[in-house]
């Protein structure tokens, strides 16, 4: 299977908010959640300000995007993964881990000591594949209806970086 990864750009909107809808929609069924997931409120106006204000990478597939993640700075040490999902079709063959490694590469890159990210605490799935990343839980919140973990993944040994901007997200 051949996949590049890359940086989105404005032409990939369409195609990126098409494979977060994808991915987040399984999300909720498998939790059998009544309120509704936030990724799938998403509109085709917040997905192009991501892409021209954040850090939007796609995932391509014979040049169909079937992933996606975005990361957005809080501070100078801190960075913030979220909206990332791979096509339900395309899944279990490291194309999820590919992503999440560019998206931690470009963190620290730019000077990140930590990435942060939320997830439903009870979607195990996630929450394992996350502590198999070196991610840890920091924290956790009832804030949206649901237990909402706090990931993170510390890039250097140096601690105390602020975590309040993540609290915000």
């Amino acid at each position: 299977m051949y996949l590049a990864i890359r940086r989105a750009t404005d032409e990939d909107t369409d195609a990126v908010l098409k494979v977060t809808k994808e991915s987040f929609s399984p999300y909720q069924d498998e939790l059998h959640v009544t309120y509704e997931v936030k990724a799938l409120k998403e509109t085709i106006a917040s997905t192009l300000a991501d892409i021209r204000e954040n850090a939007v990478f796609v995932a391509e597939k014979r040049g169909t995007v079937v992933g996606a993640i975005r990361i957005k700075k809080l501070s100078d040490d801190l960075w913030y993964i979220y909206r990332f999902g791979v096509s339900p079709e395309i899944t279990n063959v490291g194309l999820g881990s590919a992503l999440l490694d560019i998206a931690v590469s470009y963190a620290q890159d730019s000077g990140a000591k930590a990435v942060a990210l939320h997830t439903n605490a009870k979607y195990y799935k996630l929450a394992r594949y996350y502590y198999g990343k070196q991610f840890y839980v920091h924290s956790t919140t009832f804030d949206r209806g649901y237990v909402r973990a706090l990931f993170v993944l510390e890039l250097t040994q140096d601690a105390g970086v602020d975590l309040a901007p993540a609290f915000l997200q």
